[in-house]
């Protein structure tokens, strides 16, 4: 009954979809802005006044950031901007194995919120995703949206160094770089763009140069990682927004220092994000001096990072076994950490030792009762033990707890383990109040498109397997579905809301077959 795989296939990026993915989403986007220019100005207003009625923070005295002067905000608004992220995400889902774990996901949503909540530049309106791949690479995309894979997470030694990440990449999105390359070279057209965007989403050079030619690298060689300039402003703004936050600003220049110094050992795996984010020691000098101009930031409690950090690397690598023996490698050297006895367990059920697992768990809890994360692992190896009714109850009686309390965490987990021992009527309500709030999560569409099907409301279900295809860019598919729907409405409310729908992602659909 785990969450780890979604319940639907997932492949990895390779260069002709991650060029197929970033052409066709910029020529959505262009027909979308082209089609919205006349009736967008408005919102753009709206926004730049939230934006000019923001309390204005005290200046900082520690740092000053570059003048980049540029006219990018009138390039790309913020409306388009957005527009232009949201069809990213949309299409990046049928190729990247975005991670749906409620737990993980909510995790790394805090931690950017906790750094957006200091920043004098974004918005409330932002997202924060991340990919099940151990290759250390992180990227961000115009309208508020940031990547992690979940090697970042990972390899990570603290907090703090997993938070700079996060902070250099809002960086890149509040000061509009990626608008500030089209406003520079703008003659160079839709498809720069497209070339930037693959390669920040695969972080090979190959995948943009394909997309233009090589008669025209020179222009992709200009476009396709961040400039010095920008990532000096991304660095600064992100060291700021550390400091603020109450992080460890020295922790963004010493977690870059450790990826260049392993990238020179072993140059022929070096990370993805040097690749789309460049290192020199030039560069790490003038963060590390930044830094010097802050004060330290206060000690952070690190369990739930760890614990975190646990969950990504014993829920998702392969070889369990080898997670296994490395975490019962700490414990027998006296580390017994709640993360390491946590992760230890994990790997545990993971290799299918549920009864291992059940005796470790239950120790655990013996020391922290009550623990959320650890009876969500128990839940789980209960389920797959085959103990169904054992799983459940542990489930419904987290799903009670948290519900009291307003968090709604537990209801995806709960939702899922119901559709998934057919329980499906009692997991219909959960999921529809769950996407009140995450409309744009394609896992809750299927999982209540199945569970409507299996309780015989077949209109209801073609409804949400559709929604599943659209916010996976599967057009074709999403219009199947609808079309499926349509046949089997009952009243004309419903007939003229389908149409729209119908109508709407066909008009993108052609959008993105003309290229």
């Amino acid at each position: 009954m785990r969450m780890r795989k979604p319940i639907h296939a997932v492949v990895t990026l390779c260069t002709a979809t991650t060029l197929l993915l970033a052409t066709s989403l910029l020529a959505q986007a262009q027909h979308v802005v082209e089609a919205t220019a006349k009736t967008n100005s408005a919102a753009t207003d709206a926004a730049m006044d939230r934006q000019s009625s923001k309390a204005i923070r005290p200046e900082d005295h520690f740092d000053q950031l570059p003048d980049l002067g540029s006219n990018a905000a009138n390039f790309l608004s913020d409306y388009e901007a957005k527009q232009l992220g949201r069809a990213f995400i949309r299409q990046s889902r049928a190729q990247l194995p975005y991670i749906s774990d409620p737990e993980l996901v909510d995790y790394i949503n805090r931690l950017g919120d906790r750094l957006l909540a200091v920043s004098d530049e974004a918005d409330e309106d932002y997202n924060f995703y991340l990919v099940d791949n151990t290759v250390i690479n992180a990227f961000a995309v115009p309208g508020g949206h940031v990547v992690l894979h979940s090697g970042i997470l990972i390899k990570s030694e603290s907090e703090s160094e997993l938070a700079s990440v996060i902070g250099h990449e809002i960086a890149h999105v509040t000061q509009k770089h990626i608008s500030r390359k089209l406003e520079a070279s703008r003659y160079d057209g839709w498809m720069t763009l497209a070339a930037v965007l693959a390669a920040a989403a695969s972080g090979d050079a190959d995948v943009a140069q394909a997309a233009i030619g090589v008669s025209q690298a020179s222009i992709v060689d200009r476009q396709l990682t961040y400039s010095r300039s920008y990532e000096a402003e991304a660095d600064s703004l992100g060291i700021r927004l550390l400091s603020r936050a109450g992080f460890d600003p020295s922790a963004m220049p010493i977690f870059f220092k450790r990826l260049l110094d392993e990238s020179r050992i072993s140059e022929s795996h070096a990370p993805e994000f040097l690749r789309t984010h460049p290192l020199t020691i030039n560069r790490i000098a003038e963060s590390a001096e930044r830094v010097r101009a802050y004060p330290p930031g206060p000690k952070q409690d690190e369990t739930e990072f760890k614990l975190m950090q646990a969950k990504a690397n014993a829920g998702y690598n392969e070889n369990h076994a080898m997670v296994r023996d490395q975490y019962l490698s700490q414990i027998k050297a006296g580390n017994s950490t709640l993360p390491n006895r946590y992760g230890y367990a994990l790997a545990l059920s993971q290799n299918g030792e549920f009864d291992k697992a059940r005796t470790v768990i239950d120790e655990i809890l013996n020391d922290y009762p009550g623990h959320v994360s650890v009876r969500l692992i128990q839940a789980d190896n209960e389920l797959e033990a085959g103990r169904i009714e054992e799983g459940l109850a542990i489930l419904e009686a987290l799903y009670q707890e948290q519900i009291a309390k307003g968090n709604h965490m537990i209801d995806v987990y709960y939702a899922n383990a119901l559709v998934l021992t057919k329980h499906t009527k009692e997991a219909v309500p959960i999921l529809q109040a769950a996407l009140e709030t995450q409309p744009d999560d394609p896992y809750l569409h299927i999982l209540l498109s199945r569970a409507q099907g299996e309780n015989g409301n077949d209109y209801e279900a073609y409804l949400e397997r559709g929604e599943y295809h659209y916010l996976r860019g599967h057009y074709g598919f999403a219009i199947e579905q609808y079309k499926r729907a349509f046949r089997l409405t009952k009243t004309e409310y419903q007939r003229q809301r389908l149409a729209a729908r119908i109508e709407e992602i066909e008009a993108e659909f052609e959008a993105l077959k003309r290229l």
